[in-house]
């Protein structure tokens, strides 16, 4: 049976990939750093593993492959950004080029490495020079360049450069994420769904679809050593996500813009290139954008009633 080691299998993209594993037969081994996400099939990490104890992981679970998600999007201290999204990924990497038999290792990484595009059609290429504009962007981008070096040492690496899922346990700390948990809150009429400036265009996809992707990388040979936009190709709008939300939330509710709620807006238009991902025979379908916010709407509401319990 194929093992696979995943990192960050509790949170939100995560749990998609640890379902689709196992819907594939395979055996799934998850590292946590919270006690309360870990359970028979986990491994609890200390907060600032060394490359030694990973080492020791990797000897006793022997995946064929590893699915690196851990890390985090947001802190107002830089040290932890760099500790969770750069160190851990270069423990990591030191440990499995040490093993016997080297793992494929799928980093994720993020749009938010491109920074904005150089190109007037806003689509974002892997060969584009990334000059990312935020400590979460440019801490993605030196974690893809350690696993690149990793790869020319001799470690099968994958760089999966992700855009942006959505779906059901979306963070809260995400724009869509708040929204719908805003509207989920919502069971009168009176009520206002508060955002900021929503011009912003994205390459938006179902986090299933998100999931499977990373894990037919992980089987695709060519694929290593590479760097692969996991996105649609298509655009579409936040407000139009906004849209869509407040029609299938069936609440009346009105929606007031906020300027001071910028977010990443200033960057107009982010959308990926499917050239080299449809290179490798995967193709990711633009996400049915109801059914998602439908699944979204569905999750929050049930979490809003228990922590109402």
């Amino acid at each position: 049976m194929t093992v696979a080691l995943v990192t960050g299998a509790s949170g939100f993209l995560g749990r998609y990939v640890w379902r689709e594993l196992t819907k594939r037969g395979m055996e799934a081994v998850a590292l946590c750093r919270s006690p309360g996400s870990a359970d028979a099939r986990s491994i609890l990490l200390p907060r600032t593993p060394t490359r030694h104890e990973l080492r020791v992981i990797l000897d006793g679970v022997r995946p064929s492959m590893i699915f690196h998600m851990a890390g985090l999007t947001r802190s107002d201290v830089p040290e932890d950004i760099y500790q969770a999204n750069v160190l851990l990924t270069v423990h990591l990497l030191e440990a499995a080029l040490s093993v016997d038999q080297s793992p494929t290792v799928v980093l994720v990484g993020s749009a938010a490495e491109y920074g904005r595009s150089i190109h007037r059609d806003c689509i974002v290429r892997e060969t584009d020079p990334c000059l990312p504009l935020s400590l979460y962007g440019i801490s993605k981008l030196t974690q893809t360049h350690h696993g690149l070096a990793a790869h020319a040492r001799g470690l099968p690496v994958i760089v999966a450069r992700l855009f942006n899922p959505i779906g059901a346990g979306a963070p809260h700390t995400t724009a869509l994420g708040s929204f719908v948990r805003q509207v989920a809150a919502t069971s009168t009429s009176g009520q206002t769904l508060r955002t900021g400036p929503l011009n912003a265009v994205r390459d938006f996809l179902d986090a299933a679809d998100a999931a499977r992707a990373l894990i037919d990388l992980a089987e695709t040979p060519s694929a290593v050593g590479q760097v692969v936009n996991v996105c649609t190709g298509v655009g579409n709008t936040v407000q139009h996500l906004v849209d869509r939300l407040m029609r299938v939330a069936n609440v009346p509710i009105a929606h007031e813009i906020e300027a001071k709620r910028s977010g990443t807006s200033d960057l107009d238009a982010v959308i990926g290139d499917t050239t080299r991902l449809r290179q490798l025979g995967i193709v990711i379908p633009p996400p049915n954008i109801d059914v998602i916010l439908r699944q979204m709407l569905e999750a929050a509401r049930a979490e809003a009633r228990q922590v109402a319990l």
